[in-house]
């Protein structure tokens, strides 16, 4: 749900989010967002590099380029070249970034786009991305996994925190309960009140409530490590998960 733009039938990703959809999640996304912090932590200490390392990072579908601020805090020599389709989340995003001039890239482009990645000068050691992938269906997550394989530098990453398609009516339900409760305690502990939680609710925020959205397209987690194998990664696994939220990838071999 980070960002989407706009796209045509038949390119694996669905057309409904818009500028609205952009600003409710930089007002809120950090309550309607499952362990953000937990994300960020995750995302810097799986990063195959050292601190002092110089770096290159493609953050896709940026959003407000939160993730992207995080790694480019934690690392003083990264570079970020961060990807987004909403001009309301890029101006965001400039923002947010504004502490690190000449270490970010900031600009468009279309996920349905099956070369943006040849259009990233140098060396890619990481492809990172944060609640995006689950807007391509199934062939198009293959299809991209398989691209950023090729393109990452060798010993390079593939790190992605989505959603992910539950495999039982009972993991249904505990997602929904769970995703529910954790937004209700974030709007308490961040707001004072529970008025996010109420938008949250009254946006129909919670995808697993009904699974019927056609913007949102997750993939059962163990279908998309076999994908990530297949493409070539190597130490593929899951880091993490919490509320149908779900940290995972692989590397790229360093021989």
């Amino acid at each position: 749900m980070e960002s989407l733009h706009s796209a045509e039938q038949g390119t694996g990703v669905s057309p409904a989010w818009g500028e609205k959809d952009s600003q409710v999640f930089i007002d809120l996304g950090r309550v309607f967002t499952p362990g953000r912090d937990e994300i960020c932590d995750a995302f810097i200490h799986l990063l195959p590099v050292e601190r002092d390392e110089s770096f290159t990072v493609v953050d896709i579908a940026c959003g407000q380029a939160w993730l992207s601020e995080a790694i480019l805090r934690a690392y003083p020599r990264a570079r970020v070249v961060a990807l987004d389709g909403s001009e309301t989340m890029l101006s965001m995003a400039v923002w947010l970034t504004r502490e690190f001039p000449g270490r970010i890239t900031l600009q468009g482009f279309r996920f349905e786009d099956e070369v943006f990645e040849d259009q990233i000068e140098g060396e890619v050691h990481a492809f990172v991305s944060s609640l995006a992938i689950h807007h391509l269906d199934a062939p198009g997550k293959q299809r991209l996994f398989q691209r950023l394989h090729r393109r990452l530098a060798a010993g390079g990453a593939l790190l992605i925190c989505d959603l992910i398609q539950p495999q039982h009516k009972a993991v249904q339900r505990y997602f929904v309960k769970a995703w529910d409760a954790i937004t209700k305690q974030l709007s308490l502990a961040q707001t004072g009140s529970l008025v996010a939680y109420e938008q949250f609710l009254r946006e129909e925020w919670n995808y697993y409530v009904t699974m019927a959205d056609p913007i949102d397209q997750p993939s059962p987690l163990s279908e998309q490590l076999t994908w990530l194998a297949q493409a070539g990664f190597e130490s593929v696994d899951a880091f993490w998960l919490k509320a149908g939220h779900a940290i995972y990838g692989g590397y790229k071999s360093g021989f």
